[in-house]
């Protein structure tokens, strides 16, 4: 369980020691739970002796749950850019570069700032730690959750133990993660085709149906749905206040969430 947890720390790139982390994950949760429970009975009174308790387990969650995010955002970046960071490599190893300085020099102008942190740690171990290059990547790639770094890391340096033209493998592989990313790209398109058109029925057409249906039947008085007696008036108030909206919602986020290649 503790390695599990280590594992999640290292991978979480979070910025301060294992040893801090783990004495805030055991102070933090007590200090909110007194602080909490002094505070709590005298703003909410005799029901404000929970609130001790609530604030030390929303503290414990929320510093375990933190790293989570992290490894979570890691993947993520490095799955959908770090394949334009190589775009920035290869053409620095063709002209000859070498692979230490180069990756100094790409940790320079990296914009994406998990890429960038990552990026740093392995100039700091080459330049202050004086590792080689292909150590200081072998120990990037464990601290990173993700499985297309390791693997290029993987490439990259049995490539600069072999060869001294690793930008022609690194080439090759920068391809065929372009060719990954145009077919996630066009699965995209006809997943988000598809998923529009649900869109467009759910919430446009149904509401505009129910709407006009609702003004049809208006005359007949109330409407008797599922037992329950609705007039039009509050059924229409129904859809375009709270169905609407909260369908709207959730679609957004399943855009946003989709939108990722």
């Amino acid at each position: 369980m503790a390695r599990l947890f280590y594992e999640l720390y290292r991978q979480s790139g979070l910025a301060f020691s294992y040893r801090r982390y783990v004495a805030l994950l055991a102070l933090a949760p007590p200090v909110a739970a007194a602080a909490a429970g002094a505070a709590g009975p005298l703003l909410l009174g005799p029901a404000g002796a929970a609130l001790g308790a609530i604030a030390g387990l929303l503290a414990f969650a929320g510093l375990l749950l933190y790293p989570v995010h992290l490894v979570a955002a890691r993947r993520s970046h490095f799955e959908s850019y770090f394949v334009y960071t190589l775009g920035v490599l290869l053409p620095l190893l063709a002209a000859g570069v070498p692979l230490g300085r180069a990756l100094v020099k790409l940790a320079e102008v990296e914009e994406d700032r998990y890429i960038a942190r990552e990026l740093v740690l392995v100039a700091r171990e080459i330049v202050v730690m004086g590792a080689s290059p292909e150590e200081a990547l072998r120990n990037s790639a464990e601290r990173v959750p993700s499985a297309a770094y390791r693997e290029t890391v993987e490439v990259l340096v049995k490539s600069a133990r072999i060869t001294q033209r690793a930008d022609l493998v690194l080439l090759a592989r920068l391809d065929w993660l372009l060719r990954m990313k145009q077919v996630r790209a066009q699965s995209l398109a006809r997943s988000l085709t598809l998923l529009f058109e649900v869109f467009v029925v759910l919430v446009v057409l149904l509401p505009v149906a129910v709407f006009i249906l609702a003004l049809a039947l208006s005359p007949l008085g109330v409407l008797e749905v599922g037992g329950v007696a609705v007039d039009p008036l509050t059924l229409v108030l129904l859809v375009g206040l709270v169905y609407t909206p909260v369908l709207g919602l959730a679609f957004y986020v399943l855009f946003d969430s989709a939108a990722r290649i």
